[in-house]
């Protein structure tokens, strides 16, 4: 911001002009002590033209104004009505003896200074006065944030009133104008003075204006999450960072695994960000954006945009709402509540509590390992080791963001497993030209469902239109534990599936499976249903019931772990599967906890064996590496071989 700058007039008619003289030699040093220009109109006025607009001109440019009124000459009328106008502090200094200003000039400051030029202690005490009433300006009417707010109100008004000046006569463009600003004040008007709502073509020179502010710490949180009017960008302006002190980003969980890539560009913003900002503290939290947990509650309210959050110690409060004006647009609302602030506060620490503290040069890996470890997840608790129905609820709450951490690439299997389902059902369907029935065991979360549903759906859409059964006319799930049964009930809504009869419901496999499908699969189930090292009897019992539940031509789908045959080759793709969970974040501890725990994973049956015992049900076999080859996890379809009668 520039200087300070002082408007000065005074009579050359007072009583004592030399009093005059010396009172302006102390005002003027002690202007320039405290940061401030002056223009003195007596000094050039001579060179003025057009008086009155060279002295609205420089009262307008002006912060304060000082007048000298001993006498009461012409022009102080005039300078002491544009000066309330516009609100500035006004001073009217006058020699010891003189009248004061008549009662319609309303009550401006009067500062007394001698009319003897010898009383060396009477200016003295005129320059302590002047000099505190500079300094009480400094810390009010002229501290940084007013003058800002004055000078932009005065620019406005000084555009408009060149706007009106540009049509003397009527003219549409008028009611635009008057539309445009009536509109402007209503929206200012519609807090007071507690509460400012700015549209997102001014956030930059409201947050630019705040480079100025000195008053307290400014804090904020950023949720990435929000697409609306994203601005967080690499071309992102850094006037929104200048005086931020502490910023919390919201992320989404996923960017620390499939969308790792987005991840790393962010970070590069990061680090340029603080690269730019480096003589300052500007410190920056990592957080994943979750559910909010209870008592977290956004001070906003349901109207608020996104978790976005901004504040400005000591009362101020700043969100993103909706803009009713413009469909997808939003405006930030800045409130001054000292409630609300304690509640925004509340919000932020509670989410800053599970955060990370970006490191300048971190990598993606490095902040996932930092997020890993400040959460807890992919943490094995020693009690998940009973079977899975009665597991503890945060085995559940967190299990899409746990199983990261443990299966190596697990969107890429269960995307893969997906495919493999469509391929197998386009296949039962063409050459039978009848409609399929699939089971799903072990839908858990239901992360592999979701993937499925809606591509039966609309597959099936063109002919649930004309009232006939779809390629797929049943869809069944089974899972034994309660927790994920009522979880994926309520992400998917089986009932409210049109055109498929879906159905999911809580059991075990065999023993709660009716009836017979034409395609079964199951993503990280096979392991748990045939248990660690399993044996011949075991095997053959499994495939006797997977043939009972499965059609002539139906198939078996399952994604899962692996064993390799030989003692040496198995313990070299556990060391690999070890190996990668350790890249991803996990301590060794926590890489021990997971292995120790699953022992039916780290001795899972090897495909080979399993082709044996398949084969003598009549199941062909065939698996897909996921991932990479060096680890244990495939997708394996175990096809029945129709023979014709």
């Amino acid at each position: 911001m520039t200087r300070l700058t002082a408007f000065l007039a005074w009579s050359t008619q007072a009583g004592s002009p030399d009093a005059v003289k010396r009172a302006l030699v102390v005002m003027k040093r002690m202007l320039a002590e405290h940061g401030y220009d002056y223009y003195d109109w007596n000094e050039n006025q001579s060179v003025n033209k057009d008086i009155g607009a060279k002295v609205s001109d420089e009262l307008l440019k002006s912060d304060l104004v000082i007048l000298e009124a001993s006498t009461q000459r012409p022009n102080l009328a005039y300078e002491v009505g544009f000066a309330h106008a516009l609100h500035l502090p006004l001073v009217v200094i006058k020699q010891t003896g003189s009248e004061r200003l008549p009662e319609n000039f309303g009550e401006p400051d009067y500062l007394v200074y001698p009319s003897d030029i010898g009383d060396d202690t009477g200016f003295a005490n005129f320059e302590s006065r002047f000099t505190a009433w500079l300094r009480k300006l400094a810390g009010t009417t002229l501290s940084a944030g007013q003058r800002s707010a004055r000078q932009g109100r005065n620019a406005l008004n000084e555009q408009v009133n060149k706007f009106i000046d540009g049509y003397p006569e009527e003219h549409a463009s008028l009611h635009m104008l008057g539309g445009w600003a009536g509109a402007l004040a209503r929206e200012l008007d519609s807090g007071g003075a507690s509460q400012l709502v700015v549209d997102a073509g001014y956030y930059l020179p409201s947050f630019s204006s705040l480079r100025e502010w000195t008053g307290g710490e400014i804090r904020a949180i950023a949720d990435l999450t929000d697409e609306t009017e994203q601005f967080w960008t690499p071309d992102h302006p850094e006037e929104m960072t200048a005086n931020v002190s502490e910023r919390i980003f919201l992320i989404d969980w996923s960017w620390f695994f499939e969308n790792e890539n987005r991840l790393s560009r962010q970070i590069e913003l990061w680090n340029r960000h603080q690269a730019r900002h480096r003589d300052r503290t500007y410190d920056i939290y990592i957080a994943a954006k979750e559910e909010l947990q209870p008592g977290e509650v956004h001070p906003s309210g349901p109207d608020a945009v996104g978790h976005h959050l901004l504040l400005l110690d000591p009362d101020l409060v700043g969100g993103y709402r909706g803009n009713p004006g413009r469909t997808g647009g939003r405006q930030l609302v800045i409130e001054r509540n000292s409630l609300r602030y304690e509640s925004a506060a509340h919000f932020y620490d509670s989410i800053k509590a599970r955060a990370v503290q970006f490191q300048p040069k971190m990598k993606a890996a490095d902040l996932r390992r930092a997020w890993v470890a400040r959460t807890g997840v992919g943490h094995w608790d020693d009690d998940w080791t009973a079977e899975t129905e009665f597991r503890s609820p945060d085995y559940f709450d967190l299990y899409d963001r746990h199983i990261r951490c443990w299966i190596p690439r697990y969107a890429q299997l269960v995307q893969d497993s997906a495919a493999t389902v469509f391929r197998e059902i386009l296949r039962i369907y063409a050459d039978r030209m009848r409609s399929v029935d699939v089971l799903e065991i072990g839908y858990g979360t239901g992360r592999l469902t979701s993937e499925i549903v809606p591509w039966i759906r609309n597959i099936n859409r063109p002919f649930y239109d004309l009232e006939h059964y779809g390629p797929v006319r049943q869809y069944r799930g089974v899972d034994r534990a309660d927790q994920m049964a009522q979880y994926a009930r309520e992400l998917l809504q089986p009932e409210q599936q049109t055109g498929l009869d879906m159905r999911l419901v809580r059991g075990t496999a065999w023993e709660d499976v009716d009836g017979r499908y034409d395609v079964v699969f199951g993503s990280l189930v096979m392991h748990f249903l045939i248990g660690p090292e399993p044996t011949a009897e075991t095997l053959d019992e499994f495939f006797t019931d997977a043939a009972e539940h499965t059609t002539e031509d139906g198939t078996l789908v399952f994604a899962d772990v692996f064993g390799v045959e030989g003692d040496r080759q198995g313990t070299s793709v556990m060391t690999k599967w070890r190996e990668w969970m350790l890249r991803y974040g996990l301590a060794e501890e926590e890489v021990d906890g997971y292995l120790a725990g699953n022992a039916d994973m780290t001795s899972a049956a090897p495909v080979s064996l399993l082709r044996k015992a398949a084969e003598a049900h009549g199941f062909k076999t065939s698996a897909k590496v996921v991932g990479a080859p060096t680890l244990p996890f495939r997708i394996v379809v175990f096809r029945k071989e129709h023979v014709a009668g």
